[in-house]
């Protein structure tokens, strides 16, 4: 049996009903988060918690983020699952009539869910290098991620890992994570902006980098940079730290395989899963 919890009751997830009057399915009008537990730990639940308020108070909805990490919580223990994936939605609910405007009463729709996850280091892979045809207001984590689908799918047509997205020949960030640049021995990343998800792995990468000695630049990366740079990576919660060995276009990253501070990052951000609160 797979377990969900929706608007505070935990059930099996095959008798989860939410209405399809519900904002979330009618205009995407929702946000979520996606966790990681490993050892029986929820990994840096702090800093989802923060997210998850911050993306709420971006769309104006009123939610008690005690309450929804308290279930969260009880739905991990209840799964039985040591490492599992968490995933949390939260939308504006459902309406009697479908209208664009923020309806006067809202009750808003909570749901989360608990599936089994393996923490493993991928292979170097190829990533796409694409227009970034996004909406603007990418630091909400929201649930509208049609763009991030067809994009997603076009790597997955092209034998390809992710997709690398840039505006007008800056890198923003990728279809499901965030991006970095290892360039003689110093990390480089996109600067946070509207245009870029605050990562939680992408902050503990920061602070790792860091503590390793590596200089750390948040600052503009243009796409020229990207196959010039020793090694290219991604990140995210699910995935870890993942290298991308060639680019299309933009033919191979350095020499292909990963430099030594990228091995030294991705080993310690490892150990960091089984300890990081």
């Amino acid at each position: 049996m797979t377990l969900c919890v929706l608007n505070g009751e935990m059930m099996d997830l095959a008798d989860a009903r939410i209405s399809p009057m519900d904002r979330g399915f009618l205009f995407g009008d929702g946000v979520y988060e996606v966790l990681a537990a490993v050892d029986g730990r929820v990994r840096a639940l702090s800093l989802h918690r923060q997210r998850l308020a911050n993306s709420l108070a971006m769309i104006e909805l009123d939610v008690d983020v005690d309450a929804v990490f308290a279930d969260l919580q009880a739905l991990q223990e209840a799964s039985g699952f040591r490492d599992s994936k968490l995933y949390i939605q939260v939308t504006r609910g459902p309406v009697e009539a479908r209208d664009h405007a923020f309806p006067s009463k809202v009750t808003p729709t909570v749901f989360m869910m608990a599936s089994p996850f393996v923490a493993q280091q991928l292979a170097p892979t190829t990533a796409l290098v694409r227009d970034d045809i996004r909406w603007r207001r990418n630091a909400i984590k929201s649930v509208s991620l049609l763009a991030n689908v067809l994009l997603k799918q076009e790597a997955s047509a092209a034998g390809a890992g992710e997709v690398i997205l840039h505006l007008d020949g800056w890198v923003t960030e990728a279809s499901t994570s965030n991006v970095f640049c290892l360039k003689d021995g110093g990390l480089v990343t996109p600067p946070l902006s509207d245009s870029i998800l605050p990562g939680i792995t992408r902050h503990l990468v920061i602070e790792l980098a860091e503590q390793q000695g590596l200089g750390v630049e948040e600052r503009p990366v243009s796409v020229s940079e990207l196959s010039a740079s020793d090694t290219v990576f991604v990140s995210s919660s699910t995935r870890g730290l993942v290298s991308i060995s060639r680019l299309d276009p933009g033919g191979p990253v350095g020499t292909g395989t990963p430099a030594p501070e990228f091995t030294q990052l991705a080993t310690a951000y490892d150990a960091l899963l089984h300890q990081h609160q």
